[in-house]
């Protein structure tokens, strides 16, 4: 049969004398004291950022840092394997990921640059660009790497977003062309009414430590022209190019924020040289480039008089080599 009113009231008014009120304090004071939980970040997505699929894969920062990472664990083997004979494949080798750096590049000035978005994701592509050349300086290869870089003359170009110019990079000016896309970037973002400024001043921070190396471009830099027929290396910082982004409130950021961004916290890696073997005399015998240690040493008429040779004299232990 259905309850009746009075009923259903008892009922209620005996359950509630049978709570306990300690009970019921200290749930209620466990409920106050928890922390509210954290707004979920929302997921980044190609659609978030107004990216074909395409597009947002070509600024993910695992596949270049992998594709990067594993040309600079090729030279270091080399180096390891070879370190006095082998200069030639080390010198292919670092033109390989001269060429290699252009991909990600462009994909910067597509995407961040011409599409005005992505800024965290692209500031991170060109911090892998940055670190990948410093941990490629760590091989202590024989011929030093900016000047084989330089020498070999390698270049390759770059579509810039503005106008109809190009940008012509070339391998002795390595540092400079990630520190022409970051001014680039930075530029654009400046300009976006909607900034975080957060997150800028922090990109100015990484691309300042990132660009010291460069010999054309400090912040807050300029975007010159090499098609203008103005143009000469020697004036290049003196005035931008037709159509670049304007740098008026980057150089604001950079020059009256200098002290926001100064204080940020570097996320520029430091690359320990690693430590080579020259294997004409020292490691394992079965991995020697040269047979001087079936000579015996002790032999005053053999080649060399013992110097250098069985393990004795130049070469003796791992040596470490140095960037000169």
């Amino acid at each position: 049969y259905p309850m009746s009113t009075n009923t259903k009231k008892r009922g209620l008014v005996q359950a509630a004398a049978n709570v306990d009120p300690t009970a019921a304090a200290a749930a209620a004071a466990a409920a106050i004291d928890k922390p509210a939980k954290k707004p979920r970040k929302k997921a980044v997505t190609a659609k978030s950022l107004g990216l074909t699929k395409h597009e947002f894969e070509s600024i993910k920062a695992a596949p270049i840092k992998r594709s990067l990472k594993d040309i600079v664990k090729k030279l270091a083997k080399q180096v390891d394997e070879d370190w006095h004979d082998g200069y030639e494949d080390q010198a292919e080798t670092k033109g390989e990921w001269f060429e290699a750096i252009q991909e990600p590049l462009q994909a910067v000035l597509d995407i961040g640059v011409g599409k005005k978005t992505a800024l965290l994701q692209c500031n991170e592509v060109l911090k892998i660009v940055s670190d990948s050349f410093y941990d490629l300086l760590a091989c202590p290869c024989r011929c030093d790497t900016e000047e084989e870089l330089d020498e070999m003359g390698r270049s390759f170009e770059l579509q810039l977003p503005w106008g109809e110019a190009d940008y012509t990079a070339t391998s002795g000016y390595q540092q400079d062309v990630w520190s022409y896309v970051w001014v680039a970037l930075l530029r654009v973002h400046s300009n976006l009414g909607n900034v975080d400024e957060g997150l800028l001043l922090q990109c100015i921070k990484d691309s300042h430590d990132n660009m010291s190396g460069a010999r054309m471009i400090k912040l807050p830099g300029y975007l010159y022209d090499q098609s203008d027929e103005q143009y000469d290396i020697d004036t290049y910082e003196q005035r931008d190019g037709k159509n670049a982004p304007s740098g008026t409130k980057f150089a604001h950021y950079v020059n009256d924020r200098a002290s926001e961004w100064k204080s940020l916290p570097t996320t520029k890696k430091v690359h320990r040289m690693r430590r080579a073997i020259d294997r004409r005399f020292d490691g394992t015998p079965e991995r020697r480039t040269r047979d001087y240690h079936l000579h015996d040493s002790d032999d005053d008429d053999s080649y060399g008089g013992g110097y250098g040779y069985g393990g004795g004299g130049y070469g003796r232990g791992r040596r470490d080599c140095t960037i000169m």
